[in-house]
């Protein structure tokens, strides 16, 4: 497995460096997008839903947490 950049042009994504495949080789791709601020708003979502956001995750925390007691005590 090995990381590379590549850009997406004309509907294909383009490596930034050669690969080493044979021509028609199938390969599995993670695509992970670099933080673009042009489509994130920070501070908006800073400040949106702040308290439900924290009682939904607190709520899956203490699940979780629960969870993993049980696999101690077993």
């Amino acid at each position: 497995m090995r990381f590379i950049e590549a850009r997406f042009e004309e509907g294909l994504l383009k490596p930034e460096t050669p690969l080493a495949l044979t021509p028609g080789e199938r390969v599995a791709l993670i695509v992970v997008r670099h933080p673009d601020p042009r489509r994130w708003d920070l501070e908006r979502l800073s400040k949106g839903g702040v308290e439900e956001d924290q009682a939904l995750a607190e709520q899956g925390l203490t699940e979780w947490a629960d969870a993993l007691d049980e696999e101690d005590h077993s």
